[in-house]
């Protein structure tokens, strides 16, 4: 049996209007579960929120880069 994607796969292509607001609600309940753990965890949610911003373009900056 094929196992089902953890997110719901995009509809548009990338240099449609809607993608960038369908990729935000595909990720959206994942981003506040993952914040929620690091709340539990005993994070602060901000700074954990900031921190994943800042993973997520050292990430993007490490694929352009040839990483």
């Amino acid at each position: 049996m094929a196992k089902l994607p953890m997110m719901k796969s995009p509809e548009n292509h990338p240099t449609a209007l809607a993608y960038d607001a369908e990729c935000q609600s595909a990720l959206a309940e994942h981003v506040d579960k993952l914040l929620d753990h690091a709340e539990a965890a005993g994070w602060d949610r901000t700074k954990a929120a900031s921190a994943m911003m800042y993973l997520s373009a050292k990430r993007l900056k490490a694929k352009t880069d040839g990483a």
